[in-house]
Formats: structure tokens, C-alpha cells, sequence
């Protein structure tokens, strides 16, 4: 993929850790992926690879939608919780998660932020009720290809009227994965208004591969 960072070739660490990242063609690699690398995830995403996704969207969606504490956040595909974290730095303060593994969960819990986490596969129905959150955000989870624009209605589904859709998609998955199409389908529909789409990077330097997304549900 176009935004595969180039490794020192000391840091065998890393250069394991991108070799399995980029393989993962399905559910379950990415829940063995996972499962390995959850200990190490925020040291090889961040410190590694200056992985600066869940801050970018954090602060592009907290342009549309100030830091609340009253609102309830729903973190799709939460990992060990990197996006929940800057959402918290810029204001709000009620958080669940999804994640399809343990391990990530198990990290994610320690920070101490989540009011509740949940182990679930998005590409299935998700096990929670309409209208249920005033934001929901996702970061990194459309970006390998495992998952595709199929979690969409369901995402729109928990989404609270008024309430807010952010997330980053690959530029490569944008049409290749449905993404466009479903999001054009949602506005011809009206069940979604863009409020910003915006190119960025998913890693500090290595381009502008990272489409960050920004919808709101109509009242």
C-alpha cells in the first residue's frame, strides 16, 4: 500500500510488526494480528511509526463538534484506545468501545477512560440500541481492507439525530470498498450531511492517504 512507512532495517521489531500489518487480508488475521501486538500496538503505531490518525481526527471533529462531557462517544474499532484519549484531552469524557479482540480491550480498559467495552465484530449487527450515541468515531478500521463499508448502517444506526459520524477511510479503499458510494447513498437519502472531507496522513511524513470524514444526522 501507498502509505507502507520505510523502516530502519536495525528496527526488526518493526519491520515484523509492518510485514504482519500489511497481510491482513480478513477478520481473522486481523484478530491474530491483534491479539499478538497488543502490548506493543501504541509503542509501534506511535513511538515507531509516528502514527497520528486518532489525534488528526480528534481535532478535525472537535471543529464541528466541541469537547462535551455530557456526550456519549462510541469508539468503533477501539484498539487499545489512542482516539477515545485525544477526544478526552479536547473535552469530552464518556466513552464505550468495540473491539474485535481481548488483548486490545484489556488495554484500552487501562486507561481507565471507557465506561464500557465491548469484544464484537462490526461487520455483524452490534448489540446496541438506536439512537444511542451523540458521536460515534472510528480511526484506523477502514484502512487494511479487512473491513469494508458494510459496519455503515449499523454505525448510523447507534447514531443519535443531530448526532456525528467521524472516521478515516484509506484513499485507496474510498470506492474500491463502497465507501463512497454508500456514503453518497445516505446523502441522496438524507440520513447523513457531509460536514468536512478532508485529505490527510495516516503517518507523520509519508503523505496524504488518509480520508477523514465528517457527518452529521439530521434532526
Amino acid at each position: 500500500m501507498s502509505d507502507r512507512p520505510s523502516k530502519n532495517p536495525d528496527s526488526r521489531h518493526s519491520n515484523e510488526f509492518l510485514q504482519q500489518a500489511y497481510a491482513l487480508h480478513d477478520l481473522q488475521q486481523a484478530r491474530q494480528f491483534y491479539e499478538r501486538w497488543a502490548r506493543d500496538y501504541d509503542t509501534e503505531m506511535e513511538g515507531q511509526l509516528r502514527y497520528v490518525a486518532p489525534r488528526l481526527l480528534a481535532e478535525i471533529l472537535s471543529e464541528h463538534a466541541p469537547g462535551d462531557a455530557t456526550a456519549e462517544v462510541l469508539d468503533v474499532g477501539c484498539g487499545t484506545g489512542l482516539t477515545s484519549h485525544y477526544l478526552r484531552e479536547l473535552g469530552y469524557a464518556l466513552f464505550d468501545g468495540i473491539d474485535i479482540t481481548k488483548e486490545m480491550l484489556d488495554r484500552a480498559r487501562e486507561r481507565g477512560i471507557y465506561r464500557a467495552l465491548h469484544e464484537a465484530d462490526i461487520t455483524k449487527p452490534i448489540a446496541l440500541k438506536d439512537a444511542q450515541y451523540d458521536v460515534v468515531v472510528s480511526s484506523g478500521t477502514f484502512t487494511l481492507g479487512h473491513v469494508d463499508s458494510q459496519p455503515l448502517p449499523e454505525l448510523l444506526r447507534v447514531l443519535k439525530p443531530n448526532g456525528y459520524l467521524a472516521c478515516t477511510v484509506h484513499k485507496d479503499l474510498w470506492e474500491a470498498q463502497g465507501f463512497r458510494g454508500q456514503f453518497e447513498q445516505f446523502a441522496d437519502d438524507g440520513a447523513l450531511v457531509e460536514r468536512e472531507f478532508r485529505r490527510g496522513e495516516f503517518f507523520e511524513g509519508l503523505g496524504e492517504t488518509a480520508l477523514y470524514c465528517i457527518y452529521q444526522k439530521p434532526g
